[in-house]
């Protein structure tokens, strides 16, 4: 429960402006291809990892499903853990971004931590 909090309450921190000037949420932006193999996309300060499964591509952190990972994913994302919003099944593979296979607080910590360039890569572990 402690880190669904702690999810919640630095999404509402980003979004009111008290770290929008770390810069890193508008340059964490990422393409994506159709192709059948794992590729790693670079962008100005972070690298997101994409690969392709069964059912497509996951864009790991694009909850929103825009092609791009910023702060409105890890909003949306918020909004799906506090049960706000319900995902579909693309964006709650996309939304899992410490890859355990569930959507949970964790998730947006990781999310966050990825677009405050703490940590690099999607999915992670941290």
């Amino acid at each position: 429960m402690k880190k669904k909090t702690l999810a919640m309450f630095v999404a509402l921190t980003l979004t009111s402006g008290l770290l929008a000037g770390c810069g890193n949420a508008e340059k964490a932006t990422t393409s994506t291809t159709t192709e059948t193999v794992t590729s790693a996309t670079t962008s100005d300060s972070s690298t997101n990892t994409s690969e392709s499964g069964e059912s497509g591509l996951t864009l790991y952190g694009d909850v929103n499903m825009d092609s791009r990972v910023d702060i409105t994913d890890a909003v949306l994302l918020n909004k799906a853990v506090a049960n706000v919003v319900t995902l579909g099944s693309t964006q709650k593979k996309n939304a899992d971004c410490d890859a355990d296979s569930e959507i949970s607080g964790n998730d947006a910590v990781v999310l966050l931590k990825f677009l405050v360039a703490i940590i690099h890569t999607l999915p992670s572990a941290e």
